[in-house]
Parts: C-alpha cells; sequence; structure tokens
C-alpha cells in the first residue's frame, strides 16, 4: 500500500522555534530525520510541541513513552545536552560535495529523478545538511517519503534509523541499507539503492551503476557538476541533465580526486556567476 502523506500542519514559526530548541533533532535520540509531536492534542503553543525521529514518536503516540518523560526530552533534548546546537548533520561545507563510489557531485538539489520525479536531493542550510528523498519497492510502492529531514509519510517500524555524529543510514530491518550518509569529512560520502517504475540505481562504494531502460552503465572517476541522473520511461531516454537553474552542467575528468574536486567547485561558481543564481 503506497504511503500516505501526513505532514504536520504545526505552523512554519513555530516548526523553526521548536527545531532550534532541539538542536534540529529527535528530543530523546538526536537522530536528524524527524517528526512533530503534539504533547498536548492540537495545541499551538511550542511549549506544548516536540521533535521526534518516527521510531521515538511512534513510542509517544501509542502511549509507551508517558507525558512526564515527553516533557522532559523536550527540556533536556539530545542534542543540546551533548552540545550539537546544530544538529547531528552538521557539515563545515556552504555547497555539498558528495563522493559516490571514485564519482563526486558538486552542488544542491536534486541528483536522481525518474520521469521527473526527485528521488534524491540534498541542501545545505544554515551549516546543516538537509535530505529529501523518496524509498520505493520493486513494485513501485512508496514506502517512505522525507523531505528536508521530516518524514512525510511511511511507516517508521520496519525500518532501522540509525545515527551519531554527522552520520546517518536508513535499512530495512529485513533488508540491505537503503541510504547512509558520512559527513564525517570533505567530501560526503554517500550510499544508496533507489528503485522508480522498474529503474534502480546503486550507488555504492565503488561506483553509481543504473539498470533499466538500459542495462548496467556505471560511472567511474567523474565529478558531475549541477548535473543530475535522468531516466524517462515513455522516451526510454536514460541521460544526464543540467539543473533547470543554469541550463547547462560540466562533467570533470581529472585523474586526482582533490584536483577534480577543486576544478568542480570552481565551474559551480562561474556557473552561479553566468546565471545570476544566488
Amino acid at each position: 500500500m503506497i504511503a500516505e502523506k501526513r505532514r504536520s500542519n504545526v505552523p512554519e514559526p513555530i516548526k523553526r522555534l521548536v527545531r532550534q530548541e532541539a538542536g534540529f533533532g529527535c528530543c530523546k535520540c538526536g537522530n536528524p530525520i524527524i517528526e512533530y509531536h503534539h504533547i498536548v492534542p492540537k495545541s499551538e503553543d511550542p511549549r506544548d510541541i516536540m521533535v521526534l525521529c518516527p521510531i521515538c514518536h511512534h513510542e509517544a503516540t501509542v502511549g509507551a513513552m508517558t507525558e512526564e518523560e515527553q516533557r522532559f526530552y523536550k527540556e533536556h533534548p539530545f542534542n543540546i545536552q551533548r552540545g550539537y546546537v546544530k544538529g547531528k548533520l552538521k557539515i563545515n561545507q556552504k555547497l555539498p560535495v558528495v563522493a559516490i563510489g571514485n564519482n563526486q557531485f558538486v552542488g544542491e538539489g536534486d541528483f536522481i529523478l525518474v520521469d521527473q520525479d526527485s528521488l534524491l536531493s540534498l541542501r545545505v542550510n544554515s551549516g546543516r545538511l538537509e535530505l529529501s528523498i523518496k524509498l520505493y519497492d520493486h513494485n513501485d510502492q512508496l514506502l517512505v517519503h522525507i523531505e528536508n529531514n521530516e518524514w512525510i509519510s511511511g511507516d517508521p517500524m520496519p525500518w532501522d534509523l540509525e545515527s551519531s555524529f554527522q552520520w546517518l543510514r536508513i535499512r530495512h530491518r529485513l533488508r540491505n541499507i537503503a541510504l547512509e550518509i558520512d559527513a564525517r569529512k570533505i567530501p560526503i560520502k554517500l550510499r544508496a539503492n533507489l528503485y522508480r517504475k522498474g529503474q534502480n540505481f546503486q550507488l555504492n562504494p565503488r561506483q553509481i551503476i543504473f539498470n533499466g531502460i538500459v542495462q548496467n552503465v556505471g560511472f567511474v572517476n567523474l565529478c558531475f557538476v549541477a548535473l543530475r541522473l535522468v531516466a524517462d520511461t515513455s522516451s526510454r531516454q536514460f541521460k544526464l541533465e543540467p539543473d533547470p537553474r543554469f541550463g547547462k552542467g560540466v562533467l570533470v575528468s581529472w585523474p586526482d580526486i582533490q584536483e577534480r574536486i577543486k576544478k568542480g567547485l570552481k565551474a559551480w561558481e562561474q556557473l552561479k556567476e553566468s546565471g545570476n543564481v544566488a
């Protein structure tokens, strides 16, 4: 069954306030993937609203976390108590540089799309990495939808959400890792296994592999600047598509990884200047 949307109806100013108070993570465990929980149902008083990861939120909603415990975690948030005031996914990059195997992506926004449906997107917001991802199964059923680190839809119970400082993993309890982000170094390391409409993107520590419209397409030793991987099932095309903000992108091939990244960052700045993008 397709996961139902359950986007929070908490007003945006209150969302920002309670996120900041909690250090941008679950009040109980600090996980950066969050939902908004009403300690007092339907209250719009920020004193009655807290952020919890989907697993801890389930614990609260089924009554396994008492109101007294909820109040304690709200007043003593995990991240604030441990000095993670900007959250566990704090990064020291103004622009995401992401390593997938021996490839790098420079830029923020959508990385992978199927029929213009974005499966994976990253951006930096005030020094924090924000993730948007849609996880589908082999039968094209939407299992999980996360938008800018907010768990929008999907039953959290079949999933393990693991995190530490600058590290996040989402794994189906009976299956392989669906997503792993390691932001402790530059570039950010990312691995994922994504499905949509019969298309499969495997982002692993060795390379990027695509199977679907075409079979066994792989990429190694490249830097993608303002470029997205796009599968179009109607035209049966797999292509590199430029970020629409620029209308063009750059593909950098260079043997030395650090020099390749420098060239990629320079190319991004040149694209921004030519496109007048903030």
